[in-house]
């Protein structure tokens, strides 16, 4: 018994200790998703001479057992940890964006002036990045490669620690372009810290002595989209043309104020690159003549650039190249004066009740995103109508003295265009207001419905409803209203509700018929595909209408000899249905019941003779029989 009662015990504490670990591992997921991931990262130390020169510096690394971060970086949104990718963490993004956040607290802010604290630094430059503001008291910078070696400058905050902190605001969010063809990420957090070693006083005079340390954090890691869509993979590809247009210099790119190019344009002959959407089915156009891209289930539609020209040598001239706008503007899209970069692609779109959404803004998209001779996914699209524009400027170098270029020109340069889209599909869902139940065409229903398209926005719905009103020649269908309706809309009253659904694009047409009621005529109506009119011809004749619609027609009454001739038949109908559901019932049975109610027999008619054979072991032990 003692061993019995170990054994219990010892199994109810692996037990509980196994589902204690279970739960203590859920909830260390959620913490982890609801705080973000924490990205660990080198710390770089230098003297207060130096410039942060990291990329030079790995002698300045500190050691495991010294470093200490001034705060702590992590990232947000739908992540996984993958592990590492070319020796940078890598993390797969599920859906929408991630954000970035540096979260530090006032030690290093407001200490005594004996102990570290943060001090101004007035340097403009971090290694080789030129900031164009003087560092303060730390600044933050976001750097993206598509390589892993080159790196671009996306953005740069100076003075973050200057203020206590408060709540934590994310400082970056990450670009649906980057994620969908994977980026790799730099981010720099640097500050200068001083510490008083050494009082000042009037007499004995002695003026005050501080040591100063300068500090980089440099955090670098992979961000890949698991739904990422390659062009390449898609039969299907529409070139939506490289119109450019020149806007002229600094007013906006203005396309009323533009031409089209001619021989003396130095943009006259090539193409910088295209535009085109893939991962559609079929294309048509609207009634601008502006493309529309029809998508079934599964497809992805994708806007894509590739990219022809090295944007630093032109068309193959070392005087031509994408010069850095930085106080680009655009006109159309209101978008006010900012630093444009190396070209900025600019994407708009308008929702189905036509709705403009805030544009999309690319800055710096030839130099940070577009990969040369190489298709650039910019992002997957549903259904809207959407409005695409690429501005960039174009230097030419004319006058080169001695190596140096001499009063450069720079021009403005435009690509412009539009396009949809559309669900290809023509449905419309029909549920239950009460079940919740998808209700199919020729369905019944005594709640209601309510209509669903399944975020198909551009169909064309009428619906016709039908009741029953009392004439002068008796009940006769009626007409109540025949109208267009809408995605969300409920029906409860009662009525043959007939919904037809167009697709303008395809021109196809659908049709399901629904009553709504507890009438069993209409019931019939629905059910069999018959007009009222049919169903009170059926009646007149000996018909009978049950309660869920059902139409039983009058059979002849046979004769005496048709009766003989029956002698030994079987019945049939419903009686036959009877008689062998009743001959059958034993073995209609469940199977599964009937098995484990056996086995549950063998198993106590097993651990009573184990018993039994227990009893007369020991009633022999007892009595002086063997051990």
């Amino acid at each position: 018994m003692r061993k019995r009662l170990i054994k219990k015990i010892v199994f109810i504490w692996v037990m509980a200790f196994a589902i204690n670990l279970f739960m203590g591992m859920n909830c260390i997921a959620a913490a982890a998703e609801d705080g973000g991931i924490q990205v660990v990262g080198r710390v770089y130390q230098f003297d207060e001479k130096n410039g942060y020169e990291f990329s030079s510096s790995n002698d300045s690394v500190l050691t495991s057992d010294d470093i200490q971060t001034y705060g702590t970086f992590s990232i947000k949104g739908d992540v996984i940890d993958t592990g590492t990718k070319d020796s940078f963490a890598a993390y797969t993004i599920g859906n929408g964006d991630v954000t970035f956040s540096y979260t530090y607290s006032d030690i290093l802010l407001n200490a005594a002036a004996d102990e570290r604290h943060i001090v101004k630094d007035d340097n403009k430059e971090i290694d080789s990045i030129k900031l164009g503001k003087k560092v303060g008291k730390g600044t933050l910078i976001v750097l993206t490669s598509q390589d892993g070696e080159n790196w671009v400058e996306d953005t740069v905050a100076t003075n973050v620690f200057e203020e206590n902190p408060t709540e934590t605001e994310p400082f970056y969010t990450t670009k649906g372009v980057q994620l969908t063809n994977g980026c790799y990420y730099r981010v720099i957090v640097a500050y200068k810290t001083g510490k008083q070693v050494q009082a000042g006083q009037a007499f004995p005079p002695k003026l005050e002595k501080y040591e100063y340390k300068k500090y980089a954090e440099v955090y670098d890691f992979y961000l890949g989209n698991e739904k990422a869509v390659s062009a390449d993979n898609n039969t299907l590809k529409f070139n939506l043309g490289d119109n450019v247009i020149n806007t002229g210099k600094d007013n906006g790119f203005n396309e009323n104020e533009g031409n089209d190019l001619d021989v003396q344009d130095p943009h006259y002959g090539w193409k910088l690159g295209s535009f085109f959407v893939s991962g559609y089915t079929s294309e048509t156009e609207n009634n601008s003549g502006d493309p529309v891209f029809l998508k079934n289930v599964g497809d992805k539609v994708s806007l894509n650039y590739n990219l022809i020209q090295d944007i630093t040598k032109l068309n193959g001239e070392d005087t031509l190249s994408v010069a850095e706008d930085d106080n680009g503007y655009d006109m159309q899209f209101n978008i006010g004066k900012t630093n444009f970069g190396h070209g900025t692609l600019i994407v708009q779109y308008t929702d189905y009740e036509n709705v403009k959404h805030d544009p999309v803004i690319y800055t710096n998209f030839l130099e940070a995103n577009a990969k040369p001779s190489a298709d650039t996914v910019i992002d997957l699209f549903e259904e809207g109508d959407y409005e695409v524009a690429l501005d960039y400027e174009i230097k030419n170098d004319k006058h080169v003295v001695l190596g140096k270029s001499i009063l450069p020109e720079y021009t403005d340069y435009r690509t412009h265009f539009k396009f949809s889209v559309r669900n290809g599909n023509c449905m419309v869902f029909p549920f239950d207001v009460s079940t919740g139940q998808e209700l199919t065409n020729t369905s019944i229903t005594e709640n209601g419905f309510r209509l669903d398209l399944a975020k198909s926005r551009y169909l064309t719905i009428i619906i016709k409803k039908e009741v029953l009103v009392d004439g002068a020649n008796g009940l006769t269908e009626d007409t109540r209203f025949n109208r267009p309706a809408k995605d969300g809309d409920e029906y409860t009253e009662e009525g043959i509700y007939t919904i037809t659904v167009s697709n303008q694009y395809t021109k196809q047409e659908t049709q399901k018929i629904i009553y709504v009621g507890t009438n069993p005529v209409l019931k019939a109506v629905v059910l069999n595909g018959l007009s009222y009119e049919d169903v009170q011809e059926l009646v007149k004749n000996g018909a009978t209408i049950n309660e869920d619609g059902t139409i039983v027609r009058q059979m002849k009454e046979e004769t005496s000899s048709e009766k003989s001739d029956t002698k030994g038949i079987e019945p049939s109908g419903e009686e036959n249905a009877d008689a062998k559901e009743d001959s059958n019932s034993l073995f209609t049975m469940p199977i599964i019941p009937v098995v484990g109610g056996i086995v549950a027999v063998l198993i106590i008619v097993g651990i009573i003779a184990a018993k039994k054979k227990k009893a007369k072991s020991s009633k022999k032990h007892s009595n002086g029989g063997e051990y």
